[in-house]
């Protein structure tokens, strides 16, 4: 299979754990799960001018970032089977998801409304993960889920992904989705894996045999290596099981930023 390249959209986090401050975001855990799906990540996304993390994983990935006041902050409170999040900073500025010709395909994986939905039909596959689409993003105050969700079509959807909560917040139905193109959605469970829809009504299933206590950025890793493994031309079947089974060895890992 051919190493495809993928361009990752999206944003930086500070995520504050327990008194400690700690760099976070699709732009990390999408790019770890990209590689570890044997792709080749590019970055492009924006992060404030308070980001002093050294993250030597990604000194030699390919990127181009926009510099805003501040990096998207999150106070995080994790509970036994749950987690709190309550936005600290936002960004001031939107991105555009970029033409880009020099990659296999793209994946846009916002935190906090950074990105616009611009013109979707790129003539590469799309991966849309919705978990910053549907957040309200106040500042100083705990994420909630909207009501509602809107998308525009494109005939480059690969995948969508949203776990559960998103998935059930956006008032979408599969059969929504599926009209406005996509040919797959992943809608993951935390402890309970995830499943694969298609528009040809398949369904995939992936159940975890050890879950692993590291539960921040496992779903941002699932979208990157399991779309890093399609757009290199893995079979669904195959995709879910490979993809399933590095997201429960990262969720188990003692992975430290």
């Amino acid at each position: 299979m051919k190493r495809s390249k993928i361009l990752i959209v999206g944003g930086f986090t500070i995520d504050e754990i327990q008194g400690k401050s700690k760099p976070g975001g699709p732009l990390i855990y999408s790019t770890l799960g990209v590689m570890r799906g044997g792709g080749i990540p590019k970055l492009y996304g924006i992060v404030g001018k308070d980001f002093n993390f050294e993250l030597d994983f990604l000194s030699n990935v390919e990127k181009h970032l926009i510099i805003d006041e501040y990096t998207i902050r999150f106070n995080i409170e994790l509970f036994n089977n749950n987690r709190r999040l309550t936005l600290l900073k936002k960004p001031l500025n939107k991105i555009k998801i970029p033409r880009d010709n020099t990659v296999n395909g793209i994946l846009i994986n916002p935190v906090c409304k950074e990105i616009e939905l611009n013109e979707l039909n790129l003539n590469i596959p799309i991966a849309l993960d919705v978990q910053g689409l549907i957040r309200d993003c106040v500042e100083n105050k705990e994420i909630n889920y909207e009501s509602n969700l809107t998308l525009p079509k494109s005939d480059s959807y690969l995948v969508l992904h949203a776990n559960i909560e998103e998935f059930k917040s956006s008032k979408l139905s599969l059969r929504q989705l599926f009209e406005l193109g996509f040919k797959e959605v992943m809608i993951s469970d935390g402890k309970n894996g995830f499943n694969i829809y298609t528009s040809n009504q398949e369904i995939y299933t992936y159940r975890p045999n050890r879950i692993g206590k590291n539960e921040i950025g496992t779903g941002d890793f699932l979208i990157g290596a399991y779309f890093s493994l399609r757009v290199s031309g893995f079979k669904i079947n195959d995709a879910t099981l490979i993809a399933g089974k590095l997201t429960e060895e990262f969720s188990n890992s003692e992975f430290l930023i």
